[in-house]
């Protein structure tokens, strides 16, 4: 037994529209640091090793004075305003800074702002093993205003 089914030429089938789930685009997180210039030492030797172990993300936790957390985007559109800030030789300054980008392999919440102290501590703790990270050439204090830091 077969089934015809006609729908006239007058009506139409409207079917509701399929909604579709937001496309959620992932983009890497970067780390600022803000470090006093007295750390030039320890950070020169971080450099040079190219990459951070446990004891030295323990470090950049005692170090570090502000921080800031954001995606690629916000990075890029943020650092490309520092070369004004850029500290000539025979003008430095006790208040002068350097900022270290790490290019952070997932968002720890622990880098957040307003998060508790030991949940600071361990976040910092984690970047043990990671090598993408920059550090800036000295910088004037007012740097770090190109970026939304909060205390450590």
């Amino acid at each position: 037994m077969t089934l015809i089914l006609r729908v006239s030429d007058t009506s139409t089938v409207q079917t509701p529209p399929i909604p579709t789930p937001p496309v959620k685009i992932i983009t890497k997180q970067f780390l600022v640091l803000v470090v006093s210039h007295l750390q030039a030492d320890f950070l020169k030797s971080l450099e040079a090793k190219g990459r951070i172990n446990v004891n030295e993300g323990e470090a950049l936790y005692e170090i570090t004075k502000y921080l800031w957390l954001g995606d690629e985007s916000e990075f890029s559109q943020r650092k490309a305003n520092l070369n004004r800030y850029l500290v000539s030789e025979g003008a430095e300054s006790e208040y002068d800074i350097y900022l270290v980008s790490i290019e952070l392999n997932k968002a720890d919440e622990g880098f957040k702002p307003k998060v508790n102290q030991l949940d600071r501590y361990d976040a910092f703790r984690n970047l043990a093993d990671l090598v993408n990270f920059e550090i800036s050439p000295r910088l004037q204090m007012e740097a770090y205003g190109n970026f939304d830091v909060y205390n450590r």
